[in-house]
């Protein structure tokens, strides 16, 4: 049983770090990171006012594909995509991955396009509007970054993670973060698996959000409240170390 819980603890651990190796380290690369996306995007973008749930997403969302599409035009203004700039379609097929009880899975795709790029999404999606905005805000981080030609996948092999990244410079970080890790009913109904979204995860996303808020001069911001747990007390932990 020990053994057993020690394991547990360990693919915990590693749901909640980065999916990818960060060049020099998370705190190195989210600053140098974060300060190319200010030389980018401009330094106003950070100092707008932070998503919370309320401001997206709609008391009365029914979860319909008509409202996500209406929720993702919300997003769209948040990161200045151009009205129509992507197509968008709910028809990605969701492949899961489950191995050692761990659930990973595509909800999201940015694709070129001809005319126009599109962003695939998962038909169920919808259902969890957190989810939703957090997964469309990365594929619209695509084409912020790979769309634009800003970058190459090439040039920056850890563009998955300055995507998610984005997100939180955009203002959306609580989207990210508090979708990163969830814990989600089993097929037959005995209990619980680990679902692991994104390439930040939990713990980089506790240090990019204090970055983030250290940025806009706030040490206790008020917008916390709205975090998950462990993201928030991770980002505590982080300002505290970022403001000594």
């Amino acid at each position: 049983m020990r053994i057993a819980m020690v394991r547990n603890n360990q693919q915990i651990r590693s749901l909640k770090a980065p999916r990818e190796r960060l060049p020099g380290g998370s705190r190195r690369w989210i600053r140098a990171s974060m300060d190319w996306l200010v030389a980018e995007f401009g330094r106003d973008v950070p100092y707008r006012p932070i998503a919370v749930p309320a401001d997206l997403i709609p008391v009365a969302y029914d979860g319909s594909h008509a409202a996500a599409t209406e929720l993702c035009g919300r997003v769209d203004g948040r990161m200045d995509l151009r009205p129509g700039q992507c197509g968008l379609s709910f028809e990605l097929d969701c492949v899961r991955r489950p191995g050692g009880g761990t659930v990973k899975e595509q909800s999201g795709r940015w694709m070129r396009g001809t005319e126009q790029n599109l962003i695939q999404l998962a038909p169920a999606l919808p259902a969890d509007p957190v989810a939703l905005i957090a997964i469309y805000a990365h594929e619209v981080g695509h084409e912020l970054l790979l769309g634009s030609g800003r970058i190459t996948p090439a040039a920056r092999p850890d563009h998955e993670s300055l995507t998610d990244l984005l997100t939180v410079f955009y203002g959306l970080g609580i989207f990210t973060a508090n979708a990163a890790y969830e814990r989600r009913p089993r097929p037959n109904g005995r209990g619980k698996q680990p679902l692991a979204r994104g390439y930040l995860r939990e713990a980089a996303l506790s240090e990019a959000l204090a970055y983030y808020a250290m940025l806009r001069g706030e040490r206790h911001p008020e917008w916390e409240r709205h975090l998950d747990a462990p993201v928030r007390r991770g980002m505590r932990n982080q300002l505290a170390v970022l403001h000594r």
